[in-house]
């Protein structure tokens, strides 16, 4: 069914196109990017064998190239690229699609994740962060546990970035929907062996949103299919739901995203976020709370658990350039799901982030 899926959205979106392709038009190219860098300072809990830093840096830098045309049919094309500017970075291309848009809705081929992630856009309202920062996730705390702390609340954390085929439909009464074909979610090309490598990743997902006098609700999720690897232990496939709410009133907006996750290997995991925002001009400030649990065994006998707790201010210095600070706590757990599970072991964390964003 999947590939069926797939092989005929991919003939009906040529034979929509072709009545186009007599224009010849010239691309339309154009450049952008973003620059982000991130200060940060930490304390936290150690072994006896550690040492860790308690300062750190982080950096994000990428280049957008985008080509796009629009035919006398009306057929709107469009091409983006965007590109790794980090010397760390062992990858060049981050994203790389193309995208076919008309009255009947969207049509993507390329390296992109499915629609959740758009849809969804960042799980909560933040006055500096969004998704796309890892500075606490993944640099200044050191993880403990198996919780995912990075991409938690969306499918961006088993699907980034992977080739597939996507249709977005166009809004209708404030509600649009999209379906996502991945073949692999890995860096796989061509044909790939599925012993190996997960694959036939099928994301659906919508999203609603309106206005009532002063008041904006938006209200996303979907459901996610990966099938396992076919070598014994058969135990790797995944299925996952989520949903997203916020609403806006004036400069409030408050918001909060709820992930499920069902591995085959019966560890699962669950995922809430919450977050209340004012924003202003050039001041923002935001609270948010995040709860992950998972089961570390299959019984289960242990569970883990990994809780943040953040404060954020962002200053808007002009179009494009913001600065801004985050508070965090983090509290992260192992043990004691049932009486027979072993102490449960806390680790603590703190820290300060600071950093700067450009948008170009």
């Amino acid at each position: 069914m999947k590939k069926l899926f797939a092989a005929t959205t991919a003939l009906m979106s040529v034979a929509m196109m072709a009545p186009a392709m007599a224009q010849e038009s010239p691309i339309k190219l154009s450049l952008g990017g973003k620059l982000r860098h991130f200060f940060w300072v930490a304390d936290q809990d150690e072994l006896a064998t550690e040492r860790l830093n308690t300062a750190g840096m982080s950096t994000d830098a990428e280049f957008y190239l985008t080509g796009e045309v629009t035919l006398d049919s009306g057929l709107r094309v469009r091409a983006v690229m965007e590109e790794e500017a980090e010397s760390r970075s062992d990858r060049n291309a981050d994203e790389a699609y193309i995208d076919f848009r008309d009255t009947w809705g969207r049509f993507r081929i390329g390296e992109k994740e499915g629609w959740n992630s758009s849809f969804i856009g960042d799980p909560i309202p933040e006055a500096f962060g969004t998704t796309d920062e890892r500075i606490i996730g993944e640099m200044a705390i050191k993880s403990r546990n198996g919780v995912t702390i990075t991409d938690a609340m969306t499918f961006k954390r088993y699907v980034s970035d992977s080739l597939g085929i996507m249709y977005q439909t166009p809004e209708v009464n404030g509600f649009q929907a999209g379906i996502a074909y991945h073949p692999t979610v890995g860096d796989t090309e061509g044909t790939f062996d599925a012993a190996t490598a997960r694959n036939n990743a099928v994301d659906v997902s919508g999203r609603w949103q309106g206005t009532f006098g002063e008041t904006r609700v938006r209200v996303g999720g979907g459901y996610l299919n990966i099938d396992s690897r076919k070598t014994a232990p058969f135990n790797d496939g995944i299925e996952a739901f989520n949903i997203n709410t916020t609403v806006t009133v004036g400069q409030i907006s408050i918001g909060g995203t709820y992930m499920d996750v069902n591995p085959a290997n019966s560890l699962d995991e669950e995922n809430y976020n919450i977050g209340i925002l004012w924003k202003g001009y050039p001041w923002s400030f935001s609270a948010d709370y995040y709860l992950g649990k998972r089961d570390a065994t299959v019984n289960p006998v242990n569970r883990e658990k990994s809780e943040i707790y953040r404060v954020q201010a962002g200053y808007k210095v002009g179009p494009g350039i913001d600065v801004g600070v985050i508070g965090f706590i983090t509290d992260q757990k192992t043990g004691r799901a049932t009486a027979a599970a072993a102490a449960p072991v806390k680790w603590d964390g703190s820290g300060v982030v600071v950093g700067t964003k450009l948008e170009f």
